[in-house]
């Protein structure tokens, strides 16, 4: 999806606002003043990138309009590796702490998207 090709600087700034989501997904999430990442950003990460509908869906396809990227498109593979389809490593050099760090984020991640998928929790 991403390409090496020259980026202005605004389609860079969407660029990383996208990224950075994606990155949230995968973050430690800890409610304290000590963690960068807090239930609540991992959860708005989460509807940024799944939502069929809605507020986060149409920034999310705005966004990605701005650069060149189908929003719906995105949206349903993020779905998918949610509900299981297969993730990409974090790097093609990563040690096996790092993958074992990176397999335990995504079952949390994969865990809390079955959560919020789940009618009677969303007002949790």
């Amino acid at each position: 999806m991403i390409s090496n090709t020259y980026q202005t600087p605004e389609a860079a700034l969407v660029t990383a606002i996208i990224m950075q989501a994606y990155r949230d997904l995968f973050a430690r999430v800890n409610d304290t003043t000590a963690s960068l990442t807090t239930q609540a950003d991992q959860d708005q990460a989460i509807a940024f990138l799944t939502d069929d509908f809605g507020k986060w869906a149409q920034h999310r396809n705005h966004l990605c309009s701005l650069i060149g990227w189908d929003g719906n498109v995105l949206a349903a593979r993020v779905r998918r590796m949610m509900l299981g389809g297969a993730l990409p490593d974090p790097n093609a050099s990563a040690n096996a702490a790092v993958l074992a760090t990176h397999t335990a984020a995504v079952e949390r991640v994969r865990a809390r998207y079955r959560h919020l998928r789940t009618p009677w929790s969303r007002a949790a």
